[in-house]
């Protein structure tokens, strides 16, 4: 099939060489004009990335990488991989080259589906997942300019919201091409507040401020806030994600908690702290205006209290850690983030609410 990967990151960098291998034709597009070095070096030799799993290695060549936005026009399945916090102004960008026999997948995404529904003329299929279905790190080995992207994890399931339901199964049966474990399990507002990085990354990176300026760049958020002796970062967390489950619960949506979204299955616990000491755990965030806290708490935090305003829910931890951010930043979150009224899903939450 035809896919076109939004964003040249670690997640659309890893998307694109993976289902280059799997066959299919892949154009990689570049949405920003901010230097990007890793890309630049993948440019620089010839579109090549090689993918280090399991002891094996790779080589991936990757159609065309460009920065033609015109060019999802002629896709069956268009991947957006950038951050949340820029999705509405690209989705106004892309929209004119979208039609119904498309589908759009936002991998990490807090509710965009109505965006695509505010500013498309014809609508694709939107799906939404909560993460991406590979994990790891891209990493250029300096004495050859060789991009290697390292694999941690490829995920054996990733749950996803079809925001068109009566076209789910349509959906579902093109996207396992690419990856058979894409599962219909949510509804468009459990893709978005079951996003582990909302809870995990919030609070983590929010209460490691001090920290994270003190190292001046060397942070690793997971092995250090969520040690396994930190227990007060720890309370905070599992306070912010049972504020996150009242407000499903009173939706009627599933309540999963952070350790099953986060795919921490058995022993959670254990299993959590195993991947927070691991080595492949990335040095991140070097900065406090990092995606982090920018992006989970503008489009995450501030998202999930709009829809607890609306449903009479209190989330004291919630609005803390949003005051929190916006004195650290200097920011304004709640007047600049993404919020049901932003959306157009006020209809949508009150339905929900019957």
């Amino acid at each position: 099939m035809k896919i076109s990967v939004l964003g040249c990151g670690n997640v659309g960098v890893s998307i694109a060489a993976d289902l280059t291998l799997k066959g299919h034709d892949v154009t990689m597009i570049k949405t920003s004009t901010t230097t990007n070095n890793l890309c630049d070096k993948i440019i620089s030799n010839g579109n090549v990335v090689y993918m280090k799993y399991c002891g094996f290695v790779k080589k991936a060549v990757i159609k065309d990488i460009t920065h033609d936005l015109s060019r999802i026009e002629s896709s069956d399945i268009v991947i957006v991989t950038i951050h949340s916090t820029y999705h509405e102004h690209l989705i106004q960008e892309i929209a004119p080259y979208l039609n119904g026999n498309q589908i759009c997948i936002c991998i990490c995404s807090y509710m965009s589906s109505f965006y695509f529904k505010k500013y498309c003329r014809e609508l694709p299929i939107i799906a939404e997942t909560t993460g991406p279905y590979i994990e790891g790190r891209l990493i250029e080995d300096k004495p050859t300019g060789v991009v290697y992207f390292r694999v941690g994890c490829i995920l054996s399931k990733t749950p996803l919201s079809v925001f068109q339901k009566e076209r789910s199964a349509e959906c579902l049966e093109k996207i396992r091409k690419l990856y058979k474990g894409f599962s219909d399990e949510y509804s468009v507002i459990e893709s978005a507040l079951l996003n582990p990085n909302m809870v995990l990354h919030t609070v983590g990176s929010i209460m490691s401020i001090p920290r994270i300026e003190y190292s001046k760049g060397n942070f690793c958020m997971y092995r250090e806030a969520y040690a396994r002796n930190n227990r007060a970062t720890m309370n905070i967390m599992l306070s912010l994600d049972r504020e996150k489950k009242k407000v499903l619960e009173r939706l009627c949506c599933k309540q999963v908690d952070i350790f099953e979204a986060a795919g921490f299955f058995g022993n959670p616990m254990e299993r959590f702290f195993s991947y927070s000491e691991s080595n492949d755990r990335a040095i991140s965030p070097t900065s406090v205006k990092s995606r982090y806290i920018t992006e989970d708490v503008s489009q995450g935090l501030v998202l999930m209290e709009s829809i607890a305003n609306k449903v009479g829910i209190r989330t004291p931890i919630t609005s803390a850690l949003i005051y929190i951010a916006d004195s650290a930043l200097g920011s304004d979150y709640r007047n600049t983030g993404r919020t049901i009224e932003r959306l157009g899903a006020t209809s949508y939450i009150e339905e929900l609410m019957k």
